[in-house]
């Protein structure tokens, strides 16, 4: 490795490499690529510095780029660039003057910095708004290089004369400088006149200037309704602008001004959304996935606004999966009795998905819709007792984890669906499906004759079981199960008790031994205290 830096330091010697652009970026790649395989090419740094002021634009660039990235591991020859930076700030091409100070605040190292500071109050006085832009950028980073700089306040006063720049750029860039210099302080300080200068030129920043200078503008409060109601006005043409950061940026500041005015939110979210829902049809995946996520921290209180929209949160054959969740997470709470079929028919599709997260998204999100529309019932028992036939392991898995959140108890068919899931449980192979229907069989042990021959099964494999949360429900379960079937159950229970109080495991062996006592001590008590085990369980 060591020859190879040699050959490259080789090109530099000769005096020809200084007339001819295309020996200079040959040596200059070789180097570029030496650093991006991890290679230090610190030593190069000499034959490098020649070049700092080669004419051609392409080789100037690369010769500064390759000084920023070594000159903190050799600032005494770095200071012999110091001066062709400095004397290039002053050159004629602006291109070359921003490049210039973009170098010489990258060198990263406390003995530049009174240069630095230098070329930045040169370049933010440039007639160049392409090297203002450069200088206010760079101020921050001289700033993360030496802090006690800014004690004086002279360059932050400077930096907040650059609020009224004629460049949109220019003030965003102040702006940022500011929030970082002064971020100990609680960043940039907005008063009354510089958020009227910002919204009256709002509309000549870019996208991306306006999402940053709507989110700062947080911070101001203004003193009076009237300067309230006039900021308002001012922004409700971004509330309703085709960029949808912009649209989210301007709605958050909304709902800070009005914060003193609930009344209004109401009005605010319905133009917000009657603009936004647009998007979402025909946006890009990550675009959607922002706008629902914000939307679903508002969801209760614009849920009216947005039921009439429904169908745009239907999933789609391209939707990535954390879209999907998102979209199946949101759609049950947007039901209403004139689309409640619809919205199943749309959610029952994904019941059976290849994704196990996404099948058990949709089948929480049956629950959810089941609960919002009781007429919903008969469908939902229906179309559940065709899932459970269902030869795919983890869709059976999924429904015995969501189904107890149904309150089977109090539902005509309910009974049906128990004794449907009974008959499947041999099919269950993974850990939490085995813990849904055991859970299952504890809330619903009533509605199923043979539960004590099913728990039976479990109890005959306790001695070869090695999960301890599985012995654990079991060990609930038989509990929870006794009350219902006691004469079947004694025995089981009995012979539970006396597995897990044997246990290794400290958790089963303590829960069984207070099982016991309790049961020993006041079976109704017992029962009562079970019966609150349960309604917790149910909550989960």
């Amino acid at each position: 490795m060591a020859s190879e830096l040699d050959n490259v330091a080789a090109q530099f010697e000769p005096l020809s490499v200084h007339t001819n652009p295309e020996i200079c970026r040959a040596a200059l790649s070789q180097v570029m690529r030496l650093h991006v395989n991890g290679i230090d090419c610190a030593r190069l740094l000499p034959g490098m510095l020649k070049l700092l002021a080669h004419p051609d634009l392409v080789t100037k660039k690369a010769v500064y780029h390759c000084t920023a990235m070594y000159a903190s591991k050799n600032p005494e020859l770095s200071l012999l660039a110091v001066n062709t930076l400095m004397q290039e700030c002053s050159d004629s091409n602006p291109l070359i003057r921003g490049l210039a100070l973009k170098t010489l605040t990258s060198l990263n190292h406390e003995t530049f910095v009174e240069y630095c500071l230098r070329g930045i109050n040169q370049g933010l006085s440039d007639k160049s708004v392409y090297v203002r832009r450069v200088a206010a950028r760079c101020c921050a980073r001289v700033y993360q290089q030496n802090v006690d700089l800014y004690n004086d306040g002279t360059l932050v006063n400077q930096l907040y004369n650059m609020l009224r720049d004629s460049d949109p750029i220019v003030v965003v860039n102040s702006m940022m400088a500011l929030e970082e210099i002064l971020s100990k302080e609680g960043g940039i300080v907005i008063n009354k006149n510089i958020a009227n200068h910002l919204l009256n030129n709002l509309k000549d920043m870019t996208p991306w200037g306006q999402c940053y200078i709507l989110n700062i503008l947080q911070k101001y409060k203004p003193k009076t309704q009237d300067d309230t109601f006039n900021m308002l006005n001012i922004l409700d043409a971004f509330l309703v602008s085709q960029n949808t950061a912009v649209t989210t940026a301007c709605l958050q500041l909304f709902l800070s001004l009005i914060s003193s005015l609930p009344h209004l939110r109401p009005q605010v979210f319905k133009r917000y959304i009657k603009n936004i829902v647009a998007a979402i049809p025909q946006g890009n995946p990550e675009l959607v996935f922002h706008i629902l996520d914000h939307l679903n921290s508002y969801r209760e209180e614009i849920k009216a606004e947005l039921q009439p929209h429904y169908s745009i949160f239907f999933c789609k054959e391209s939707d990535p999966l954390y879209l999907k969740k998102l979209k199946l997470n949101m759609l049950p709470h947007l039901t209403m009795p004139s689309h409640a079929k619809e919205i199943l028919s749309e959610i029952f599709l994904h019941t059976s998905s290849s994704s196990r997260e996404i099948s058990l998204w949709a089948l929480k999100a049956v629950t959810v819709v089941f609960k919002c529309d009781a007429s919903t019932a008969p469908i939902v028992i229906k179309k559940l007792k065709q899932l459970i036939d269902s030869e795919n392991p983890h869709t059976l898995s999924n429904i015995f984890r969501v189904v107890r959140s149904l309150n089977l108890n109090e539902i005509k068919g309910g009974s049906e669906i128990i004794a449907k899931i009974a008959s499947k449980h041999q099919k269950l192979t993974d850990t939490e499906g085995q813990l849904a229907f055991l859970s299952v069989l504890s809330q619903y042990g009533n509605l199923l004759e043979d539960s004590p021959y099913i728990i039976e099964e479990y109890v005959e494999n306790f001695p070869n079981e090695t999960n301890s949360v599985i012995k654990y429900q079991l060990l609930m379960t038989c509990v929870h199960v006794f009350f219902h079937h006691p004469a079947a159950m004694q025995g089981i229970l009995g012979q539970v008790l006396e597995l897990c109080i044997q246990d290794a495991d400290k958790s089963v062996q303590s829960q069984a031994l207070l099982y016991y006592r309790l049961l020993n001590h006041d079976v109704e008590h017992t029962k009562i205290i079970t019966s609150i085990e349960m309604q917790e369980l149910q909550e989960l």
